[in-house]
């Protein structure tokens, strides 16, 4: 399975957490450029996709036909949406990022989230691509929950998941998304 991850927003580039925003202009110059290197990469019929404006939008730029899926929305944050790492209690933050069954914000936990995803990728591991927010394909390159936050992603990137790894498509070779 190819993972893409949806395109920068105003929020990737100042480090706030939740919100469902569109991509800026380096997001849509990113998710259009990544398209070129992309076309070899077959697809069967419509494209899953997160149901934020990110993930639609970069699904549009890739210039791929797509479906929704709600079951890949970005995880929840509860009362922590929109707001930055600064704004928050250090003792909240610190539990959060250590304690994957933590949930001071009153969203969902990352162990709760990574086992929504993971079902998702069960469920649809014959799916040749899929596009998501960065916290979406966090959750599905992690093997485990206590893993999640030291799985890095960048946006606007396509990761190919193999039985038992995950590695970046590289760059400079170009992938074919074929319908």
């Amino acid at each position: 399975m190819h993972i893409v991850t949806a395109g920068r927003t105003g929020p990737n580039r100042s480090v706030r957490f939740g919100g469902d925003l569109s991509l800026d202009d380096a997001g849509r110059r990113t998710v259009s450029a990544l398209a070129a290197t992309l076309v070899d990469v077959p697809t069967r019929g419509a494209v899953p996709c997160g149901p934020e404006a990110a993930a639609r939008e970069s699904c549009d730029l890739l210039g791929r036909a797509f479906t929704v899926d709600p079951r890949l929305r970005t995880l929840d944050v509860g009362a922590w949406s929109g707001r930055t790492p600064e704004d928050l209690a250090p003792d909240e933050l610190a539990v959060w990022f250590t304690d994957p069954t933590a949930c001071p914000h009153g969203g969902e936990t990352i162990a709760d989230f990574v086992a929504r995803i993971h079902r998702w990728g069960t469920e649809h591991a014959s799916s040749a691509v899929c596009v998501v927010s960065m916290p979406v394909a966090q959750a599905l390159l992690a093997a485990r929950a206590d893993e999640f936050f030291a799985v890095e992603v960048r946006p606007a990137t396509a990761y190919r998941m193999t039985p038992g790894a995950a590695v970046p498509a590289v760059k400079g070779t170009k992938t074919r998304l074929r319908t």
